[in-house]
């Protein structure tokens, strides 16, 4: 085994280039890779290594250098699997964010690179890169800060959004217009949707995960019986649930209050009793329910505030609290 380790330093999502970071005796690890010569600090240079991808390679340091290959999960695999046989040793730990970021002014900003990286909606772009600043003007932290926290936490994992109606008012067709593509099957026929579907969507810059449920109703199919069931489960987790209910139907009982209440097919005839009346085939109705959905979410507030956002829970982990 040599006295040389590996680490991972780009994302376990594809992308463009792989960073593998070798520490230690870097020579050696160099020379097993096929990289014999001289390799002084600050070199670049371009090497095809183990039959599996051409790389570039460079010296950061007297003890670290680092192997870029394209940043392909397989490619990512393979190279790690070679390393491990030539007995350079795989740190499969992830490193600090200082050691991910070395341009990072603080460790704040370090973090909100790394963040930043695998966050899912595009709202949380601009808020996470004020976040520096913002921390350096505000040292502690109030109730109001972590419970906004709380909520902004939708900007980096997809909110469960769950939608609930009566079997044959629309939900399917609500669905298909806010994804731009048809995603369930649209009848006539009561049950269609037999299991539920979910569905990322953009909702004006936040990105939900979308799960539209069959309508609740008798029935002796088995397999429609489960997705009913299964839908419950749903209901009982959902960041936000929405029930729906056209003109002629009634209000679904899923035995919890829902967030919002839409009336669908408002382009025949509109509900009096929601908090929005929406059609397929206006467009404006369609951004106003993305626009909703977003501010139930997230407030507007939240994304103004220059308070500090505890995008990373270790950012609290020696910094004082209000009461």
């Amino acid at each position: 085994m040599l006295h040389c380790t590996v680490t991972a330093m780009t994302s376990q999502n594809p992308g463009a280039v792989c960073i593998l970071q070798l520490a230690g005796d870097v020579d050696a690890g160099l020379n097993a890779l096929g990289c014999e010569g001289d390799w002084p600090t600050g070199c670049v240079r371009l090497r095809e290594l183990g039959d599996i991808d051409q790389c570039l390679v460079t010296r950061l340091s007297q003890e670290v250098a680092q192997v870029m290959p394209h940043g392909g999960l397989r490619t990512r695999r393979r190279f790690l699997d070679w390393m491990h046989e030539l007995g350079i040793q795989v740190d499969h730990r992830i490193p600090e964010p200082e050691l991910l970021y070395p341009e990072a002014g603080d460790e704040v900003e370090a973090r909100m690179l790394q963040t930043l990286a695998t966050a899912s909606s595009p709202l949380a772009i601009d808020l996470l890169a004020r976040q520096s600043m913002i921390w350096k003007n505000t040292p502690l932290l109030t109730p109001a800060d972590i419970d906004r926290s709380a909520r902004l936490r939708c900007l980096l994992e997809p909110p469960m959004v769950v939608v609930v109606g009566e079997p044959n008012i629309g939900k399917s067709s609500i669905l298909n217009a806010l994804a731009g593509r048809t995603r369930v099957i649209v009848h006539d026929e009561p049950g269609t949707t037999r299991d539920w579907i979910a569905c990322d969507i953009n909702c004006n810059g936040l990105i939900v995960r979308w799960h539209d449920t069959p309508g609740k109703r008798r029935t002796d199919d088995r397999i429609e019986s489960e997705a009913i069931t299964l839908s419950r489960h749903l209901v009982e987790r959902a960041d936000l649930l929405i029930a729906m209910a056209d003109a002629s139907s009634g209000w679904p009982n899923v035995g919890r209050t829902p967030c919002l209440s839409i009336g669908l097919k408002a382009d025949v005839s509109r509900r009096n009793d929601v908090d929005l009346n929406v059609s397929i085939h206006d467009p404006d109705s369609l951004a106003a329910l993305v626009l909703l959905i977003r501010r139930t979410l997230v407030p507007d507030a939240d994304l103004s505030s220059e308070r500090p956002w505890l995008f990373d829970p270790a950012l609290a982990h020696d910094l004082p609290t209000s009461s």
